[in-house]
């Protein structure tokens, strides 16, 4: 059997479809990066910095009979949006450089892989001090208290009030 040069021009891929698969894989490796960012880096912990007595009235840190009402807080950890930001500037800096430095299939698809190469990393260093964070919180006094944010990683929320207090 011959083939044509017809026949061989009607199972070719469009030009520029490797390049184009390519940017699909970018996009698909971005949204789960952000979307397991957005459900795995999750963390809080929420305490009272003293506590109350079998009579009704308030204990300090120290275990101290107090008539001030010892603070409560609570703290969430998420990943900080400027991750997000991240992620969505990588993929829009490696599709320009596509277009101002790719010469070739091979030099479009390397840059493509690049791209999802710092999305990993990015997403894996986002993990790692995301959890750190949250495996280091502590809070002993919520009067007076600092904690570490390891920006732009991760972002506290934090809350706090009088023990007793509904909020």
């Amino acid at each position: 059997m011959t083939i044509t040069q017809n026949e061989t021009d009607e199972n070719a891929l469009l030009p520029g479809a490797e390049i184009v698969v390519g940017i699909r894989s970018l996009l698909v490796w971005a949204i789960v990066a952000a979307t397991m960012l957005a459900v795995f880096l999750q963390g809080g912990m929420s305490s009272c910095s003293g506590g109350v007595t079998g009579s009704g009235s308030f204990l300090d840190a120290e275990g101290r009979p107090t008539d001030i009402a010892p603070m409560c807080g609570s703290v969430t950890v998420s990943a900080h949006p400027l991750v997000y930001v991240a992620i969505g500037v990588i993929v829009l800096f490696s599709l320009t450089r596509i277009l101002g430095r790719a010469d070739t299939v091979e030099r479009a698809l390397g840059i493509l892989h690049n791209a999802r190469m710092g999305i990993v990393v990015l997403t894996l260093v986002t993990f790692v001090v995301g959890h750190w964070a949250i495996a280091t919180l502590h809070v002993e006094d919520w009067n007076n208290y600092s904690l570490f944010a390891p920006v732009p990683f991760a972002s506290f929320d934090i809350s706090t009030r009088p023990m007793g207090a509904t909020g």
